[in-house]
């Protein structure tokens, strides 16, 4: 598999090798995608910005909107949190409640809770609560690697 990704007048070419199918290497691949993908969305003076999926720290929707957190920013996304999952899980977006998405890359520790949930520590400083529901998909998910 051969990926090739333009910056302008450059371009970067990648080789993965790996097996047919792999979701390791469907993983990687959308890894390196993802840095050449953009989410649109409004800042808070309801301009429209390019968000890099690797900046995302966590996603929430409250009253059917969706909101988009960076280490600096918030962002309001046209898209559902389903949309943002699918579409970025291999840059390490997780569904971890009904209206919450995590990402994984920016998780510092974790620390069991009551009633079988997980609080997820960010690297900026904020908690975020995995629903019991959710945990055992991420601790099957942390034990695949």
């Amino acid at each position: 598999m051969e990926l090739r990704v333009e910056y302008g007048s450059e371009a970067v070419e990648v080789v993965v090798r790996g097996p047919q199918g792999s979701r390791e290497v469907e993983r990687i691949v959308a890894l390196l995608q993802s840095g050449s993908d953009k989410l649109w969305a409004l800042d808070e003076e309801r301009q429209t910005v390019a968000v890099s999926p690797n900046s995302i720290l966590w996603a929430e929707t409250v009253e059917d909107k969706t909101f988009v957190y960076t280490r600096g920013a918030m962002y309001q996304a046209a898209c559902s949190l389903a949309a943002l999952e699918l579409r970025w899980e291999g840059a390490g977006l997780f569904r971890c409640g009904k209206s919450v998405v995590v990402n994984l890359n920016a998780v510092q520790s974790l620390r069991s809770r009551p009633g079988g949930r997980i609080e997820a520590a960010l690297e900026s400083g904020e908690r975020i609560v995995i629903s019991r529901r959710y945990a055992p998909a991420l601790r099957e998910k942390l034990l695949k690697g």
